[in-house]
C-alpha cells in the first residue's frame, strides 16, 4: 500500500517542530490576527538578522511536536490561538523578547502568550520583564567599562603626579630666570 502524501508531510513537519522545541535554547509563542504579510516579513527579517527565526505553524502540528518533545505543559498555549507564531531563541533570549515585544507594540493583532527558556515555562509577564532587561552587548559594554574604570582612574592619578612635578620644575626654572 502506498502512503498518503499529506500524512508524510505532516510527519516531517512535526519532526521539524520537535527539533525546534527540543534542540534550541527556548522559544516564545504568539498569536497572529489581522497582520499584513509585509509586516510579518519585516519581523522575520529582524529575527534572521539577530541569528534566530520566526515561524507560523499549525496548532495541531505544534501540539503534536510539543507532546513528542515532552513539553505538554505548553499545550494549552497552543490551543488558545487561532494562528500560532513561534519565535525561536537560539542565542540571546533578551534580544528575541525585545524584538517580539516591540513588534507587539506596533501591531495590535500580535500578542505574546507564553514561552520556554532553559527548561522553564515563561508567562507573558516574565517575557515582558525579559524584554526590558539590557541586551547582551549592552551588558558586556557595562562590564568592560566597570573593568576599565580603575585603570583609567590610576592613569589619571599618575598623569596628575607627573603634571604637578612638571609644574614645579617650570616654576623653579622661571624663578631662576627672574633672579638673573
Amino acid at each position: 500500500m502506498t502512503e498518503k502524501y499529506g500524512k508524510k508531510v505532516k510527519e516531517l513537519m512535526t519532526g521539524e517542530m520537535k527539533k525546534v522545541f527540543s534542540e534550541n535554547e527556548g522559544f516564545i509563542f504568539s498569536s497572529i490576527e489581522n497582520i499584513k504579510a509585509t509586516e510579518m516579513d519585516k519581523l522575520r527579517k529582524k529575527m534572521r538578522q539577530s541569528g534566530s527565526k520566526y515561524m507560523v505553524v499549525k496548532n495541531r502540528l505544534a501540539e503534536l511536536a510539543l507532546t513528542e518533545a515532552n513539553l505538554t505543559e505548553l499545550s494549552d498555549a497552543v490551543r488558545e490561538h487561532k494562528i500560532l507564531g513561534v519565535g525561536v531563541i537560539e542565542k540571546d533570549p533578551v534580544l528575541i523578547a525585545k524584538l517580539l515585544a516591540e513588534f507587539a507594540k506596533e501591531n495590535k493583532g500580535f500578542n505574546i502568550s507564553k514561552g520556554y527558556l532553559d527548561g522553564r515555562v515563561l508567562t507573558k509577564d516574565e517575557i515582558k520583564h525579559l524584554s526590558e532587561l539590557p541586551g547582551r552587548e549592552q551588558l558586556l559594554s557595562m562590564v568592560l567599562s566597570m573593568m576599565n574604570a580603575p585603570i583609567t582612574g590610576f592613569a589619571c592619578v599618575l598623569s596628575a603626579v607627573v603634571k604637578s612635578v612638571l609644574y614645579a620644575l617650570k616654576a623653579v626654572s622661571e624663578k631662576k630666570q627672574n633672579n638673573e
